[in-house]
């Protein structure tokens, strides 16, 4: 009787996890979110196209490249339930990083031969939901050709006014983040700063600002002007608030070059 017992307890062991694979299957995962950058489609030699998933019109996209200021889109079209076709005009860049929707990402684009249905190209895409403060990506080139080198023609001088006090940043054309967060790239302390306020688009010869839809909002010009929230927009020389008492200004540096 014993014998039997134990052969049975053993007979349940054995076929307990298949009893309970039966019984319990795994739940289905639920559906990932819509990716930020869906494709790129080449129109022409000098138009082209980015496929993106937003919740609104994308009208803050921005596309910004190692050798350009930041593009504006040409239009702005729905392809779709949160799906949007927006059209640049230009060559197709070989890499860029892409902001819009709250959202950063880092774009690369297919060699020629990986081109599939109509134009669409591959791309990888990096989006950083919660951290704006990705840097610009310097993207790998074919072994063949040598990586020109660009020299760089200006800096620019960040003066900022805060609790702590007043002191001035020297910094290079990059994409940089504003904020009270360890993590950004200029840390500005305030009772009214949010860990991500502000992102600095800089280029070459421009400078722009946008409003990482702060609750204490930025603010430009004498008149200090609320500047709408995911919009770049350009600064000269005038102040920049970010809320009601840091003030930030920027100042282009021309540099010799050799």
């Amino acid at each position: 009787m014993g014998h039997r017992n134990l052969v049975l307890c053993l007979l349940v062991l054995l076929s307990w996890p298949t009893f309970t694979a039966a019984m319990f299957p795994p739940s289905v995962p639920s559906a990932s979110p819509l990716p930020f950058i869906l494709g790129v489609e080449r129109i022409s030699p000098v138009a082209w196209a980015l496929l993106v998933g937003c919740h609104y019109s994308p009208h803050d996209i921005r596309v910004w490249t190692e050798t350009s200021p930041p593009q504006h889109p040409h239009t702005i079209t729905a392809s779709g339930h949160h799906r949007w076709r927006v059209q640049f005009t230009g060559s197709l860049p070989a890499s860029a990083t892409v902001y819009g929707c709250g959202q950063q990402a880092v774009l690369i684009v297919a060699a020629e031969s990986s081109l599939w249905l109509s134009g669409l190209v591959i791309v990888v895409g990096i989006t950083v939901t919660g951290l704006l403060g990705l840097r610009l990506l310097r993207m790998p080139r074919a072994a063949s050709r040598q990586p020109s080198v660009v020299p760089t023609t200006a800096r620019w001088q960040a003066q900022i006014c805060d609790e702590e006090g007043e002191r001035t940043i020297t910094l290079a054309a990059s994409l940089l983040t504003v904020g009270s967060d360890p993590a950004c790239h200029l840390i500005v302390i305030a009772a009214d700063i949010a860990p991500r306020h502000a992102q600095i688009i800089l280029s070459e010869e421009t400078a722009q600002i946008v409003d990482l839809a702060s609750p204490a909002g930025v603010f430009s010009g004498p008149v200090r002007q609320r500047l709408r929230p995911h919009t770049p927009i350009h600064v000269a020389h005038d102040d920049i608030w970010l809320g009601a008492t840091v003030r930030l200004r920027l100042n282009r540096i021309p540099v010799e070059t050799p």
